[in-house]
């Protein structure tokens, strides 16, 4: 069992164009509608990550609840500007806390009948997972955080030692003032697992529309399920979709591959993913997967040479991929993780 956490990380990242216009703007969230009553919940200015929501005939699905509950209160507050419908399902697409911790702010706000659903491996790696992570952000990794930034911030230089510009010392600032309201808020954070879990797939069948959950197996992390609407063509894929370099502290790489295989060969139009902007079509999801088989490829070719893990890590070169999000800063994690899968150092 996996059992350490990497925090999402700390830079605020610029959002690819989206889809179609934003729906409305919030302090921490953009709103885009998709297509018809399908809303992608794009996070900015402290959140990274993102959240959808479904408006059907007689309620409304959320797909995603964020780090924070106030920041999940503050996605209910927008919600409740596009429909007076009551809240029925949360959807889950992995473990990690910046998916799941907002849970609460649902069933506060809802009441107990809402139901929470999640993969079968989701709900297990939270219950794992998040208690000890939560004191671990508590404890240390977030008043670390909250030190580091104070001394670039004293310093005036970045962390390459570079002086700080106006836009960098300004998003530094906000940083720091998003980690400190953080470290505020952990003590009334309240896990709410799912009371609904499914193994292989899940159909909600709502009135005018069907909403399928499909799990294609270890990617992201154990548990990954992909949120598929095909009468409105739209993927809500949580992190199995990534348009960047992904972390991969609880990933698979070499088995990633096949759960974006099985994603390529459903039929949509957009996909709303864990980070980034809306995508419209699967040009984005045909670069990933490059970037991961040349990844899984170059190490295993690598190993098949008998070179050692140093070895690996000094002779795998994905150069052509740096213009990617967060390349030079993840590159060295993917490829040793991918190194640990091949190498049976990944514990199921």
């Amino acid at each position: 069992m996996l059992r350490a956490i990497r925090f999402a990380a700390l830079l605020l990242l610029p959002l690819p164009a989206a889809a179609a216009p934003v729906f409305a703007d919030s302090a921490h969230f953009s709103i885009v509608q998709v297509t018809s009553g399908v809303y992608a919940v794009l996070g900015k200015n402290g959140p990274n990550n993102n959240a959808a929501f479904i408006v059907n005939d007689d309620d409304v699905v959320v797909i995603d609840t964020h780090t924070r509950p106030s920041w999940a209160r503050e996605v209910i507050g927008e919600i409740k500007k596009v429909t007076d419908k009551p809240m029925r399902y949360v959807i889950n697409t992995h473990w990690h806390e910046d998916h799941v911790q907002g849970n609460q702010a649902y069933v506060d706000a809802f009441g107990p009948g809402v139901t929470v659903i999640q993969q079968d491996l989701t709900r297990e790696d939270m219950l794992a997972n998040l208690p000890d992570g939560l004191v671990q952000a508590k404890m240390t990794a977030t008043p670390r955080d909250i030190a580091r930034m104070e001394k670039l911030l004293s310093d005036g230089k970045d962390a390459e030692g570079k002086p700080l510009t106006d836009k960098t010392r300004l998003d530094l600032q906000r940083q720091l003032d998003s980690r400190k309201a953080y470290l505020a808020e952990i003590p009334e954070i309240h896990l709410i697992p799912g009371n609904v879990t499914f193994d292989r797939s899940l159909t909600l069948h709502e009135s005018g529309r069907d909403i399928e959950l499909h799990y294609y197996g270890y990617a992201h992390t154990r548990g990954d399920a992909i949120v598929y609407l095909p009468k409105d063509k739209v993927v809500i894929t949580g992190d199995v979709l990534e348009t960047q370099v992904p972390m991969m502290s609880s990933a698979y790489p070499v088995k990633w591959i096949g759960a974006l295989t099985a994603l390529q060969q459903l039929d949509w139009n957009y996909a709303i993913p864990g980070h980034g902007g809306v995508q419209q079509g699967k040009q984005t999801l045909a670069q990933f997967t490059a970037y991961l088989t040349d990844l899984v490829a170059a190490v295993k070719q690598a190993c098949a040479e008998g070179m050692t893990q140093e070895q690996v890590m000094k002779s795998v070169d994905l150069r052509k991929y740096e213009q990617m999000s967060h390349f030079a800063d993840r590159n060295p994690d993917a490829i040793e993780r991918t190194y640990l899968e091949v190498t049976g150092k990944v514990p199921d």
